[in-house]
């Protein structure tokens, strides 16, 4: 089951801009939804939608710093459906919103 954890992993990190879900990603991999989540929790130490949240988030912080782009685009591209979404998600993660991450000088990636 690690390889198929690690697989799912793998997953994530190349498609976090697409919709994904823990009924997404069981039915990809073949696997019941209730035991991938509990075997990704015992292996990851996340649950499959904060993982995913957090490849968002690790990712649009990259884009904060080192793009021009438009925040509302940034949130589009990482995968959140709205940026009420996103902005919620980031100021928890972050311990601010997105704007105020993208003036500071010095940051250090969080995740």
């Amino acid at each position: 089951i690690k390889s198929r954890i690690h697989d799912v992993t793998a997953y994530i990190h190349n498609h976090y801009q697409e919709p994904l879900s823990l009924d997404f990603l069981a039915d990809k991999f073949f696997l019941n939804k209730y035991y991938l989540s509990h075997q990704f929790k015992l292996h990851t130490g996340y649950t499959v939608v904060s993982y995913i949240q957090m490849t968002r988030i690790s990712n649009a912080q990259y884009l904060l710093k080192n793009t021009d782009s438009k925040i509302t685009e940034i949130a589009e591209k990482t995968g959140f459906l709205t940026f009420s979404q996103f902005n919620r998600v980031f100021k928890k993660s972050c311990g601010m919103p997105p704007t105020e991450y993208r003036r500071q000088k010095d940051n250090i990636f969080i995740f």
